[in-house]
């Protein structure tokens, strides 16, 4: 349910602002440092905030927050610029006074756009068909992953805004453009515990940024994710490791990121070593490594244990034949026991041999998913290939 105490605040604030201003003993520096941060930084900027977006207590604090402060310097320097007209400069209006009257203005602009907008009990309900049946024999406390209308966005502007001057002048001028991506949009699935799903599709479809929103690395523009255990992905295998440190050091490096002890690394840094076949070069910079050496390297860290929820993304294409088959009999040892994976592959049979179920995913939406068998025939079928 929508609220006013923020508005209040700022509406308490600025009089507050105004009459600590108007005090003798409280106009001068040191003392007037308050109401001045208060006005240039936040006062302004978070009302015209609220106009854009009335229900702005809602946004994430450090986005709402970057927003607010970029919106107030904007209206600071608006201020000074119209306080230099001859009109203001008869009234002889100190920058104070200015910027509280926009302030109060703005804030009950913010009054009357949030009164506009609906609670949320008035609001119609969502239909039930958006939301994602699950088969009579699946129970949520048997899911690992539920994904449910996701939908991720980006920005495609063309033009890169370096700093504020540049973006208040292309403000000004109406140049500021801005093209709206949809990499995924109405995405949902399930995934049980112990189960192998596979994605396929082709070049750009969102294989990979459907990864990165499942593993965390991303937020999902709207719609919900929920995971259940503790997740390892396996999506840039080079990823975390320091180019300037030796192969030994990174080993311990990726494994801190991974939530190993220095103890739990040492046991295991033999059997690191060797399944990387780089015991010639583990003194060595990563710097110096092949792409397949990083990529060989990384697998063997991260599938050192065995996770609850692996995530992975071509990563079995890794390195040379022989090590590609070193990598795939690991993977096979992961799908004879309980732990739950998504793959991402090019390589339909390799979904067919792994995977139980398959997504197939076309220009950021989900096209088909099923058997793994049934939907890489359908994916073969609708690139005229043959197995």
């Amino acid at each position: 349910m929508k609220h006013y105490r923020d508005l209040s605040l700022v509406l308490l604030l600025a009089i507050v602002s105004i009459i600590w201003m108007m005090t003798p003993s409280l106009e001068s520096y040191p003392f007037n440092i308050i109401p001045y941060a208060f006005l240039i930084l936040f006062l302004t900027g978070y009302p015209l905030l609220a106009v854009i977006k009335p229900l702005v207590y809602e946004m994430e604090m450090l986005k709402r927050s970057v927003l607010t402060v970029n919106l107030s310097f904007i209206m600071t320097i608006l201020a000074l610029l119209v306080s230099n007209y001859t009109t203001f400069k008869s009234l002889h209006l100190p920058l104070y006074l200015l910027l509280a009257y926009i302030s109060i203005i703005i804030t009950i602009v913010a009054f009357i756009r949030r009164s506009m907008v609906p609670d949320e009990d008035e609001k119609v309900a969502p239909s039930d068909s958006h939301k994602q049946i699950l088969p009579e024999d699946v129970d949520e406390k048997d899911l690992a992953i539920r994904v449910e209308n996701v939908g991720m966005a980006f920005n495609l502007s063309q033009e890169k805004v370096d700093n504020l001057k540049e973006y208040v002048i292309k403000l000004i001028k109406r140049e500021l453009f801005f093209q709206e991506f949809w990499a995924l949009k109405d995405i949902s699935f399930y995934v049980k515990k112990g189960e192998k799903l596979g994605i396929i599709g082709l070049n750009g479809a969102g294989k990979s940024t459907l990864l990165k929103l499942v593993s965390g690395v991303m937020k999902p523009t709207e719609g919900t994710i929920e995971v259940n255990g503790g997740i390892v992905p396996l999506i840039e295998l080079g990823g975390g490791f320091d180019p300037d440190y030796t192969g030994r050091e990174n080993i311990y490096l990726r494994g801190t990121l991974l939530g190993y002890s220095k103890e739990f690394m040492e046991k295991k840094f033999d059997e690191i070593v060797e399944f990387s076949e780089l015991e010639d070069f583990i003194d060595v910079p990563v710097k110096n490594y092949s792409s397949g050496m990083v990529s060989r390297l990384g697998f063997s860290i991260s599938t050192i244990v065995h996770p609850q929820i692996l995530i992975l993304d071509e990563v079995l294409s890794v390195g040379d034949a022989a090590f590609q088959n070193k990598s795939l009999k690991r993977m096979k040892s992961f799908l004879n026991e309980d732990v739950t994976v998504i793959l991402v592959s090019h390589n339909v049979k390799q979904i067919k041999d792994l995977c139980d179920r398959a997504i197939w995913l076309d220009k950021g939406k989900i096209v088909m998913q099923g058997d793994a068998i049934e939907v890489c025939d359908s994916f073969t079928e609708s690139l005229h290939l043959e197995d």
